[in-house]
């Protein structure tokens, strides 16, 4: 069990922003000490604080921190970007056996400069888009209550748009959400105190909370 999160570091993201210059691995092995106290252990941290409030949410989530947290080493095998470290993390709350470009996925994360937290799909998912449009399809009043709710709208929509109308049937309101090829609800902030004292953790678990609702619209699809 993790101590309680007491929030990130100034030398988080001063660990980040060094990483992003530096990514080798003579830079990082010097500095494995801080990632490890500066960006990993808040990161477990928050992950065990919020674990209470997404498992309320979805008893079927994967409770592993191992899971959760994001790993400092990048899979460059099918990239062409070969630097061997991010200069980000994250916490991904998902079910087992399901990629992150796989689910509709509660997160939060931090970079050199902002940090943000949300529900959606990492990558475009054509199966979800559809089981999702015969959902609202289904039922548009119950959907645009809940994508439409007070707390919903700190939240910026994003996700790639189709350039030809996929729902020509639908109301007009359930257009600027049926026609992408995926859906995230985001909120990003370049202001990084917040991150520095452990009321991050209320803030996050606020925010999952707002996405119940929506979690489970399209989870129980």
């Amino acid at each position: 069990m993790e101590a309680a999160f007491a929030g990130f570091t100034e030398d988080t993201y001063k660990f980040l922003i060094e990483l992003a210059f530096n990514n080798n691995k003579p830079f990082f092995e010097e500095n494995r000490a801080r990632y490890k106290e500066s960006v990993q252990k808040p990161m477990l941290q928050l992950a065990e604080a919020l674990l209470p409030t997404v498992l309320a949410i979805d008893s079927d989530i994967n409770p592993r921190t191992a899971n959760i947290v994001s790993r400092i080493y990048r899979d460059t095998r099918f990239s062409q970007n070969k630097m061997p470290y991010r200069d980000h993390a994250w916490l991904a709350f998902r079910r087992p056996g399901n990629r992150l470009s796989e689910g509709f996925t509660m997160y939060f994360e931090i970079t050199p400069q902002s940090y943000g937290y949300g529900l959606g799909m990492y990558n475009e998912n054509i199966e979800m888009m559809n089981a999702l449009r015969a959902h609202a399809l289904a039922d548009p009043a119950r959907f645009l209550s809940i994508v439409e709710a007070k707390p919903l709208q700190k939240f910026v929509l994003e996700g790639p748009e189709y350039k030809k109308d996929r729902v020509p049937e639908a109301p007009l309101a359930l257009k600027s959400y049926l026609n992408h090829k995926g859906l995230s609800w985001c909120y990003s902030c370049d202001t990084l105190a917040p991150t520095l004292s452990p009321e991050l953790f209320d803030e996050v678990r606020r925010a999952f909370e707002a996405f119940a609702p929506l979690y489970h619209f399209v989870m129980d699809m």
